[in-house]
């Protein structure tokens, strides 16, 4: 089970110093022993913190891997190379990179394991993490539809999903295929179908 504490939100690093500290203490954890080792106790030994110092910025080990994961990979990763279909076909090539991490690798399946255990868990890695890059995502739609490319999006979300959802799948389930060009393709088009069309709410 994951360590924790309930969270009241993902706390505030009181230093770039130690905030650097932290996010290099998580990823030596999960490149050396996997999602479990990464611990309060263990990140805050590596990171040259306390326990207790660790605990007032992160309530536990999700909310460590979601900060983690924003300072390597950034909360906004949706291009903006002036065309949808490019725009599309690069943040793909992002994201398979990100799938592909080694970082990621290692904690992928932990990680989703404690988000699917507990909602509170669920809802904290999705405000740190996810919320963002997706309002990411969305500002690139804005501007296909600012360009007067696609009509106005009314559900964006269901189209992140389009993009991010067969990645995450191939990542977890090997045999249904490599993370390669013919899937980033497939998922571009998929998408492309359903922004050009509009996207309504159900």
């Amino acid at each position: 089970m994951s360590e924790k504490r309930k969270p009241a939100g993902m706390g505030r690093p009181r230093n770039a110093a130690l905030d650097t500290a932290i996010t290099a203490a998580v990823e030596q954890l999960l490149l050396a022993d996997g999602y479990g080792a990464v611990t309060i106790d263990r990140v805050a030994a590596l990171a040259g913190t306390t326990r207790t110092a660790l605990y007032r910025r992160y309530p536990g080990r999700v909310a460590l891997i979601a900060s983690a994961l924003a300072a390597h990979f950034g909360t906004d990763p949706a291009p903006d190379t002036g065309n949808l279909r490019d725009d599309l076909t690069e943040l793909q090539r992002r994201q398979v990179e990100f799938f592909q991490n080694p970082v990621v690798a290692a904690g992928i399946a932990g990680l989703l394991g404690d988000l699917g255990s507990d909602p509170e868990w669920s809802a904290l890695f999705h405000e740190g993490f996810m919320a963002p890059r997706r309002r990411s995502t969305e500002a690139m739609f804005q501007r296909a539809v600012d360009r007067s490319e696609i009509p106005p999006v009314t559900h964006p979300t269901v189209v992140s999903d389009i993009l991010t959802g067969p990645l995450l799948l191939h990542v977890m389930l090997p045999a249904t295929g490599p993370l390669d060009d013919t899937l980033v393709a497939a998922t571009v088009d998929s998408a492309l179908h359903l922004l050009s069309a509009g996207v309504r709410d159900a």
